[in-house]
């Protein structure tokens, strides 16, 4: 989740009232799946490998930094490098929302005889960091929503490294309602969305649906 699916699926409401949207959250695979049988129109996710033929539009990208303790030494490093991370046992995972979080962070920090905790949810991750039962990999702006919850994010020091977002939907699936879907989409991705007039169209929430139009989505 980020701010930029809420702006999203709000500015889609606020100037499409008409089409109802239905959303679902599941596995890339179970998307995928779903985008090739037809359950879904479009799904949004951070997934890139996929064995089915999907029409892939790229959308934003996040951060991705370190999640620490308020008492680690490691603290002591206002950006960390890679090799200062190996000792620590690392806490990662997400699924089945991020499955792709859990391979970058086995690359990024590549030891295979470290100890893990794979978790279920970024709320747990945070929950054990502050607790100092290791350090987490995740997106730099839930880190720092979550620092009142006794963590302290830390970006990497070799640099950037990101987590992108597409929009995905079945090759040659061009209903209007989808393509209206990816321009705004595409709006969004190419916006400051917090300071511009997209942030305030997305907040005129229209009081009446007229359903008339189904857009059946998966957004991750």
């Amino acid at each position: 989740m980020s701010p930029q699916l809420a702006a999203l699926l709000a500015l889609q409401r606020a100037e499409e009232p008409e089409t109802r949207v239905v959303i679902s959250e599941g596995s890339s695979i179970d998307l995928f799946r779903g985008l090739d049988k037809g359950d879904y129109d479009v799904g949004i996710t951070s997934e890139t490998s996929t064995a089915f033929t999907v029409s892939i539009q790229q959308l934003w990208r996040v951060e991705l930094a370190v999640a620490l303790p308020l008492r680690s030494p490691l603290l002591a490093h206002r950006t960390i490098p890679l090799e200062a991370l190996r000792p620590a046992p690392l806490i990662y995972g997400f699924p089945p929302t991020l499955e792709v979080l859990s391979r970058l962070a086995d690359t990024v920090v590549d030891n295979q005889d470290r100890a893990f905790s794979r978790i279920m949810s970024f709320e747990l991750m945070t929950g054990m960091v502050a607790a100092g039962y290791g350090i987490g990999i995740a997106p730099q702006a839930r880190i720092l929503q979550a620092r009142g919850s006794g963590i302290v994010m830390r970006p990497f020091a070799e640099g950037p490294i990101v987590l992108g977002t597409g929009l995905f939907r079945a090759a040659g699936n061009t209903a209007p309602a989808i393509e209206r879907f990816a321009r705004r989409a595409h709006a969004v991705a190419e916006s400051d969305y917090r300071n511009t007039p997209l942030s305030r169209a997305a907040h005129r929430i229209p009081n009446e649906w007229q359903r008339t139009d189904s857009l059946m989505s998966a957004p991750r």
